[in-house]
């Protein structure tokens, strides 16, 4: 009786891990630490296993007929408008295909109002941004997954200090000496939570009282809700926007109310993007590029150790 060749499901089932695992670990494909591939490598010497030539060439993407594996940047934003109004977007993009390297993965960007039910076909990894937490849980569940920002618990995610930042803006608003504040905070992500208690928290610490709307990361809902703001506290010297589109918002009611800036109301926003420089806007600089890197490094080799929370740091220009 002629002896079975050992198939890589063998292979997979000795090592203790999936199928799709081995065979990246086996052809050094991404996905897949140096330890990883030591392991399966070894156990498939001890087994005697010889992959297929043309199964290699598939699973490595250099085969013809292979399609390429992909990474997905999911975003969930109803604004139609939001990759060419919101410049976060580009810069994630950007700083993805920094992490991506010259892996060889396609990169797809999807744009949704709202979270996926369900797919027939996943990708080998996505990236998630905005999506409430059980809904990152349920595709997390379909294929690797890192969120930008916290999502749900057992999600892995790669996030900057928004606490941090929320306090630099405070505190420097405090500092000199801005006494009557108000804030067009965020919509209820994580991000736009910890960014917001950051604030408060300084605010209150100093005896300031904080009046507030909020905000979607939007320059038309910025700009409606500041005017409201102008009408209940005409006497607003300072205004904390959540990020730099909805400081565009606060800005144009500002200079459309007769108010000078900084002299009558000194303007903060946050995420520090060429908005900001261009509008002389302080504002406080996260590394949104650093942060899409790390979590697309994360999506091929997950063995990586957790990200730390990256830092922000107030830009201080004309605007305050």
């Amino acid at each position: 009786m002629e002896k079975r060749h050992p198939t890589l499901a063998d292979v997979a089932r000795a090592a203790g891990v999936s199928k799709a695992t081995a065979s990246r670990a086996i052809n050094g494909a991404y996905g897949t630490s140096s330890t990883m591939r030591d392991h399966v490598r070894a156990v498939a010497a001890r087994l005697g296993f010889e992959p297929h030539a043309v199964a290699r060439a598939l699973a490595t993407g250099r085969a013809g007929a292979g399609r390429r594996e992909r990474i997905e940047v999911l975003i969930v934003d109803p604004d139609p408008a939001a990759m060419s109004a919101k410049p976060f977007y580009g810069r994630v993009l950007a700083g993805a295909m920094r992490g991506l390297g010259d892996e060889r993965l396609s990169l797809e960007v999807r744009r949704v109002p709202a979270p996926p039910s369900g797919e027939d076909d996943p990708p080998f990894g996505r990236l998630l941004i905005n999506l409430p937490g059980a809904a990152g849980a349920a595709l997390a569940r379909r294929s690797r997954t890192v969120a930008l920002g916290r999502s749900a618990p057992g999600v892995a995610f790669v996030a900057p200090d928004n606490h941090s930042g929320g306090r630099q803006a405070a505190a420097h608003l405090v500092a000199t000496g801005r006494t009557r504040i108000g804030a067009v905070f965020g919509p209820p992500t994580p991000c736009a939570d910890e960014r917001k208690a950051g604030f408060l928290e300084v605010m209150a610490g100093a005896g300031r009282t904080v009046a507030s709307a909020d905000g979607d990361f939007t320059l038309a809902t910025a700009y409606t809700a500041t005017r409201r703001l102008l009408l209940t506290e005409p006497g607003l010297d300072a205004v904390f926007a959540a990020c730099d589109v909805t400081a565009m918002g606060v800005l144009r009611a500002l200079r459309e109310g007769g108010r000078r800036v900084p002299n009558d109301v000194a303007v903060v926003g946050f995420d520090g993007s060429a908005l900001a420089e261009a509008a002389d806007l302080s504002s406080v600089y996260m590394p949104v590029e650093e942060e899409a890197a790390t979590a697309v490094r994360r999506l091929l080799d997950p063995a990586l150790p957790p990200a730390a929370r990256l830092p922000t740091t107030l830009t201080v220009r004309g605007s305050s």
